[in-house]
C-alpha cells in the first residue's frame, strides 16, 4: 500500500489477464470504478459514490458512537428533569393537602366553639 502500486486482473475465458490502464476501469461483474491517485486508490460504486477508506469508517463509527451518547446523555437529562418535575408536584400536593386538613381543622374548631356558645345560652349568628 505504501509504494501505491495497484495492479488487476480480469478472467477471460477462464484465463486471467492484467488490466492494462487500471485508473477508471470499472469491473465486468461487480460495476465498481477504480481511481489510482497519487495518494491511493479510490474505490466508487456504480451510482458514483465513494467506497470509504477503513479510517473513513472508523471515524464515521465514531462520529455515530459520540452522537448516540450524547442522544443518551440528553435522554437521562430529560428523565431527571421529568422526575424532578413529578416531585415538586408530589410536595404541591401534598401542601395543599396539608392546607385542607388544616382548614378542616379550623372548621371543626369554628364548629365546637359554636356549639359551646349556644350551651351557654348564646345565639352565636347574633354575635
Amino acid at each position: 500500500p505504501d509504494s501505491h502500486n495497484f495492479q488487476g486482473w480480469l478472467r477471460q475465458e477462464g484465463l486471467l489477464s492484467s488490466i492494462p490502464e487500471i485508473k477508471g476501469w470499472v469491473s465486468p461483474r461487480l460495476n465498481i470504478r477504480f481511481e489510482l491517485r497519487e495518494d491511493g486508490l479510490e474505490i466508487y460504486s456504480l451510482d458514483g459514490q465513494k467506497f470509504l477508506t477503513s479510517l473513513e469508517l472508523s471515524q464515521r463509527l465514531e462520529q455515530e458512537r459520540l452522537k448516540a451518547e450524547e442522544a443518551s446523555l440528553q435522554l437521562e437529562q430529560e428523565r431527571f428533569k421529568a422526575e424532578e418535575a413529578s416531585l415538586q408536584l408530589e410536595q404541591e400536593r401534598l401542601k395543599a393537602e396539608e392546607a385542607s386538613l388544616q382548614l378542616e381543622q379550623e372548621r371543626l374548631k369554628a364548629e365546637r366553639l359554636a356549639e359551646y356558645i349556644r350551651s351557654l345560652g348564646i345565639d352565636p349568628d347574633t354575635l
